[in-house]
C-alpha cells in the first residue's frame, strides 16, 4: 500500500517538474540551449553597455489598466484606437532615461515600434529623436501578420542594424510577445533586455534589468556633480 503510495506520489512529482521545465524553457529558450551565454549580473551589464556596442531592447511602459484593446484595422499612431501608456508608464519613461543618462550608458540611435505606447516611451525615455520602423510591430492575432511574420521582421532589422553597432548603443523599443521570440527575454512592461549581436545579426541574450535597478548608483553620480 505504502509502496503504491510512494510511485504515485513520485509519478506526479516528475509530471508536476516536467510542467514546470516546459513552461521555464518556453519563458527563456536560452535555458535550453547551451550556446546561449548565462545572464550577466547587473555591474557587468552596466560596465559593458558604457562601452557601447549593444542593444538595449525595451519594452514599452506601463500602459493604463483598464484599457482599451488595439484596434488593428486602424494606423499604428492613431492613440485612439490602441492601449497607451498610464501616468506611471509617463513617469517611468521619464525616470529610467534620467538613470540611464546619469550613469552614463550612451545611446545613439533610438528605433520605436509606431504604435502610440512605444513611441511615447522612446521620446520620454531618451529625449532625442527617435525613429519609427513598422518590422517593430506586435503580431496582428486577427489578422496576416502573424506571429512568425512579426519575429522574421524583427529579425530582419536586428541584421539591418548589426553593422553600425560596434561603437554605439541602439535602443530598440517593441512588444513583448515578438521580444520574447527573438531574444527569449520574457520582460515586463518598462523593462530593458541587453543583446550583442554579431555581424550577420546572430543574437545573444546577456540579461535584463529595470531602470530603477540602477537608480542607487545614478543618484549616487549625480551628488558627485553636485
Amino acid at each position: 500500500m505504502f509502496l503504491r503510495f510512494d510511485r504515485l506520489n513520485l509519478i506526479k512529482f516528475r509530471l508536476v517538474l516536467s510542467v514546470v521545465l516546459a513552461f521555464l524553457i518556453a519563458a527563456n529558450p536560452s535555458l535550453a540551449d547551451p550556446q546561449q551565454p548565462k545572464p550577466l549580473r547587473q555591474g557587468e551589464l552596466t560596465q559593458l553597455l558604457k562601452k557601447g556596442g549593444h542593444v538595449l531592447i525595451i519594452r514599452h511602459e506601463r500602459t493604463e489598466v483598464p484599457s482599451r484593446e488595439d484596434d488593428y484595422s486602424r494606423p499604428s499612431d492613431d492613440c485612439r484606437a490602441q492601449r497607451n501608456l498610464s501616468i506611471a508608464g509617463l513617469a517611468g519613461a521619464q525616470e529610467t532615461g534620467v538613470v540611464l543618462d546619469a550613469v552614463g550608458i550612451p545611446v545613439e540611435r533610438v528605433i520605436s515600434s509606431p504604435m502610440c505606447r512605444s513611441a511615447e516611451t522612446a521620446r520620454l525615455m531618451f529625449g532625442v529623436e527617435y525613429e519609427t520602423d513598422f518590422r517593430l510591430l506586435h503580431h496582428d492575432p486577427k489578422g496576416e501578420r502573424n506571429m512568425d511574420m512579426a519575429e522574421s521582421e524583427m529579425r530582419e532589422l536586428l541584421a539591418e542594424i548589426a553593422p553600425g553597432i560596434p561603437n554605439a548603443n541602439i535602443a530598440l523599443i517593441g512588444h513583448s510577445a515578438t521580444i520574447r521570440r527573438v531574444s527569449g527575454l520574457w520582460l515586463s512592461e518598462g523593462e530593458i533586455g541587453v543583446l550583442k549581436l554579431n555581424e550577420q545579426g546572430e543574437i545573444a541574450a546577456l540579461g535584463q534589468f529595470m531602470g530603477s535597478d540602477l537608480a542607487p548608483l545614478a543618484r549616487l553620480n549625480l551628488s558627485s556633480r553636485e
